[in-house]
């Protein structure tokens, strides 16, 4: 059942798996907000820290606020190397990170999606609004056209996307979803588990030839980098 992390090889990972460098960037989508489970925030700076420790690059939407924000804030004050991809306008109305991250301005969220997209080896979809729920159905929508081969774990903390994932089991089965499209991403509880699941999934994943997605020249606005004492 796609409401169910049962189906995930997770349970089977031995916790010393070596993170090999086989992910060399990771994007996280997630919400803008906190939300009112206190444990989500929790739970997203531990994926943060564990993203940094791990050594493999962050890529995100922006911003210090929400989620999205504790994941990205966690992750530069462990160290771990954060790129921040948002439209000019989000940029004038967002609380940015004020050092440790590298911020690249582009001109339209259409081509913030592009430009994450390309970026990534590997997503990551924390509990989130609307906007997290069309980046990840994007991401699921062009693996089932075989446009990638790129793991997507849904961060299912406290059973949040388990409405979602229920919808997709309903999708199947009025048979408006394949089986292939069934085994288009991971679920995961803990956040702890979700790098070692990835890792798994790029490894199974690497014996296929991908198809990439061929992205027109995206026009960069502006890039910084604020570098500050004690991040890397």
């Amino acid at each position: 059942m796609f409401g169910s992390s049962s189906g995930n090889p997770v349970d089977e990972i031995d916790r010393t798996y070596p993170m090999q460098r086989r992910i060399g960037t990771v994007c996280v989508f997630g919400g803008a907000m906190l939300g009112s489970d206190p444990d989500h925030a929790r739970s997203a700076r531990i994926l943060g820290q564990s993203i940094a420790a791990a050594g493999i690059r962050l890529v995100y939407g922006g911003g210090r606020d929400g989620l999205m924000g504790q994941v990205a804030v966690a992750a530069a004050e462990t160290g771990g190397t954060v790129i921040a991809i948002t439209p000019q306008f989000l940029v004038e109305r967002m609380n940015m990170l004020a050092a440790g991250c590298q911020v690249i301005t582009v001109p339209d969220m259409s081509i913030r999606k592009q430009l994450m997209f390309a970026y990534a080896d590997a997503f990551i979809a924390l509990p989130g609004g609307i906007g997290t729920v069309e980046e990840l159905t994007e991401v699921m929508t062009l693996r089932k056209l075989e446009r990638h081969c790129k793991p997507l774990v849904f961060a299912n903390f406290n059973d949040f996307w388990s409405p979602l994932l229920g919808v997709f089991d309903a999708m199947a089965e009025a048979g408006f979803m394949s089986g292939p499209a069934r085994c288009t991403h991971l679920v995961s509880a803990s956040p702890e588990a979700i790098l070692p699941l990835l890792q798994r999934g790029v490894a199974f994943e690497q014996t296929e030839t991908p198809k990439p997605v061929l992205l027109p020249t995206i026009p960069v606005l502006r890039r910084s980098h604020v570098p500050t004492a004690g991040i890397g």
